[in-house]
C-alpha cells in the first residue's frame, strides 16, 4: 500500500515537472521582434523626463524621412524627431516601435508600441500621460504600470484573443537605457 503511494507520488511529481517548460519561466518577455538598442538619457529630453518621474512612459520609433533614418520620441510633454548615428541604425525597435518608463513602483518598464492583439506594425499605440497605452483600432486601452496588462476592452467590439503588452528587457543605469530580448 506505501508502495503503490510512493508510486503514485513519484507519478504525479514527474508529470508536473514535465508540464513546466523553460518557456513558461521566460514567456514574461517576447521573443516575437527583434530588440536591441542603446540610448544615453541624458541626449533625449522625453526619455530623461520619463526615466526621472514615475508613472510616465515616452515612446520610441525609427523611420525613414527622405532616405535618412530619424528616430522620434514622444511623451507626455514633448515630441522629437532625432538623428541617428551610423551605429544606432541597425537597432531593433521591436514590431511598432519601444515604450519605455517608469512605473509607480520605480521600475524601469519596456513594452512593445504595436498593440498586441491587432498584432501589426501599423496598429501603434497612443500613450496617454497617466500611464496608460490606448489601440484606436481594437479599442483595448493597457495599464503600462501594471506591466501591460489590459485596463479596458471594447465591450461592443470584444478582441479574440486578450494578451498584455508585449515586454521587453530593459537595463538602466541612471545614465544609459538598454533594451533588449
Amino acid at each position: 500500500m506505501v508502495l503503490k503511494a510512493r508510486l503514485l507520488l513519484g507519478i504525479v511529481a514527474l508529470v508536473c515537472l514535465c508540464g513546466c517548460s523553460n518557456d513558461e519561466a521566460t514567456s514574461t518577455y517576447s521573443q516575437r521582434e527583434y530588440v536591441f538598442c542603446r540610448f544615453n538619457v541624458l541626449q533625449y529630453t522625453e526619455l530623461f523626463h520619463v526615466m526621472g518621474t514615475l508613472g510616465q512612459f515616452a515612446s520610441i520609433r525609427k523611420h525613414i524621412v527622405n532616405g535618412v533614418t530619424k528616430v522620434t520620441m514622444a511623451s507626455a510633454n514633448s515630441s522629437t524627431d532625432y538623428m541617428v548615428d551610423a551605429l544606432s541604425k541597425n537597432f531593433g525597435f521591436g514590431l511598432g516601435g519601444l515604450i519605455v518608463g517608469t512605473n509607480y513602483f520605480g521600475e524601469t518598464l519596456c513594452y512593445d508600441l504595436a498593440c498586441p492583439i491587432c498584432d501589426r506594425t501599423d496598429r501603434r499605440l497612443t500613450l496617454s500621460g497617466d500611464g496608460y497605452a490606448y489601440c484606436a483600432k481594437c479599442g483595448t486601452t493597457y495599464d503600462m504600470n501594471n506591466y501591460g496588462v489590459i485596463y479596458q476592452i471594447d465591450e461592443d467590439n470584444p478582441p479574440l484573443t486578450k494578451r498584455g503588452l508585449y515586454r521587453y528587457h530593459i537595463t538602466y543605469n541612471g545614465e544609459d537605457i538598454y533594451v533588449y530580448n
